[in-house]
């Protein structure tokens, strides 16, 4: 399993989609398996200017990956706390992702740099494409 990040979906529904947004739509169109978070659903959605209706539909669709409880956000926060002692500076929002990903045992589909230095400080994975 996939959890694509607001980042690739950004990408997909742009006017000209580049690699993120072309290899998601690879993805979509043989039916591979992955899903979404409700963090990123907002992103996604609150980023819009046009078509949310259309967009939320679409992406219903896809099956959510969500935290299963306290030790969700412990383990945000020790991700954030391990970061900052090594001098990185990351956003709740993209601990919150990662959390959720290791939780699942899924890869993350992004391009925001940040899970980057996430996977090297974590057993997080990434998606590579």
């Amino acid at each position: 399993m996939i959890l694509v990040d607001s980042s690739v979906w950004v990408d997909f529904f742009s006017s000209s989609p580049g690699r993120a947004g072309a290899e998601l739509r690879r993805m979509i169109d043989e039916s591979e398996l992955f899903a979404l978070t409700g963090v990123v659903v907002a992103e996604v959605l609150q980023g819009l200017a046009r078509d949310a209706g259309r967009i939320e539909q679409f992406l219903a669709q896809w099956d959510m990956l969500e935290p299963t409880g306290f030790a969700t956000y412990r383990e945000a926060a020790a991700i954030y706390r391990g970061a900052r002692a090594k001098g990185i500076s990351l956003t709740t929002l993209d601990t919150m992702i990662a959390a959720i990903a290791l939780e699942h045992g899924t890869s993350v589909f992004t391009l925001d740099q940040d899970f980057s230095r996430i996977a090297r400080i974590t057993r997080l994975a990434l998606y590579r494409f």
